[in-house]
């Protein structure tokens, strides 16, 4: 009975979309800038780990640190899958927006 109820009342976001233009020009192309800007830097981030991952796991490798080469493969793959999910975010809200 309570599931009916629910279904029947009415969505107050019904038609809402999000919408930064009330804010103005200057605010919207603000938040754009820094997005943008963190997003930047998120993937130099990334990169520079990845880098640093493969260079630290060739080292365990090449001296016969079996122990470390586990935890370098596993810094590896953490930052190419951050690097490959950075790149993929700009279709992923793209495609949430679009179904929504």
């Amino acid at each position: 009975m309570i599931i009916h109820i629910l279904a029947q009342s009415p969505n107050p976001f019904d038609g809402v979309v999000p919408n930064f233009d009330v804010f103005g020009v200057e605010f919207n192309s603000t938040w754009k800038k820094l997005l943008g800007g963190v997003w930047g830097l998120a993937f130099v981030l990334f990169a520079f780990g990845a880098i640093r991952a493969t260079l630290e796991l060739q080292s365990a490798k090449r001296n016969g640190y079996e122990s470390s080469v586990a935890g370098h493969t596993a810094a590896l793959k953490r930052s190419v899958i951050g690097l490959g999910l950075l790149a993929s975010l700009g279709l992923i809200f793209g495609a949430v927006l679009a179904v929504f």
